[in-house]
């Protein structure tokens, strides 16, 4: 063979490895970041909110809520401007709730359960207009206050609006109003205590209830 024609033979196998050579290839960029986790939402408490209107509205439930948020010492009491967060609804949560409604429970001077031939509309409806709940009990005390919809220092306004005298004094015969509660007060004791009677006790339907409450236990009265 000539040395031509062994170039030749040379160039045309280099050709074909050229050619038979892969190209590198370049890994796509995913955009899916493993670490997502689910936004954090935070309700801000608004004027008539409750913590049981604003889990409704979250499709939670107050329990929850109030586990969720350790600087919530009363499900009852939140205020206007507080920063409420609404837990997953797989968030695992410690049962904060359960031991603050035991409390309650030990705490009050009587504790019973009256039978109503009524049923709430649901579970979640607190001014029903069958007296199961806080709303009705006091509107049959006082049946010239009327139920303002859901329990709550808009009662308050609702009453004055209504041309009923308010204040921060509780009365016997007044309407004690706190944030998600309403209850009736019986009697005032010298040393400013106050016994209040009251449905819905603990969260149960048509449970009622009479307690001795210290002064400020209720923000509110309507007289």
């Amino acid at each position: 063979m000539s040395a031509l024609t062994r170039f030749a033979a040379v160039a045309a196998v280099y050709s074909a490895m050229v050619i038979f050579v892969p190209a590198p290839t370049t890994q796509a960029k995913s955009n899916t970041k493993k670490d997502d986790k689910p936004a954090v939402v935070k309700v801000v408490v608004q004027a008539g909110d409750t913590l049981s209107s604003i889990a409704e509205a979250h499709s939670t439930t107050y329990a929850r809520l109030y586990d969720a948020n350790s600087q919530i010492a009363n499900p009852d009491l939140i205020d206007v401007g507080d920063e409420i967060r609404v837990p997953t609804a797989d968030e695992q949560l410690e049962d904060r709730f359960s031991s603050y409604a035991a409390t309650v429970a030990t705490t009050a001077t009587t504790y019973t359960t009256r039978s109503y031939s009524s049923a709430p509309v649901n579970s979640s409806s607190y001014y029903v207009g069958n007296g199961m709940w806080c709303t009705d009990y006091v509107h049959s005390k006082r049946p010239d206050v009327a139920v303002y919809g859901n329990a709550g220092y808009n009662w308050l306004s609702s009453a004055q609006a209504a041309g009923k005298s308010t204040g921060s004094t509780p009365q016997a015969g007044a309407v004690a109003v706190t944030n998600g509660h309403v209850a009736y007060v019986e009697s005032v004791n010298t040393d400013g205590s106050y016994v209040v009677s009251e449905m819905g006790w603990n969260y149960q339907a048509g449970n009622y209830n009479k307690r001795t409450v210290q002064p400020g236990a209720f923000g509110g009265f309507i007289y």
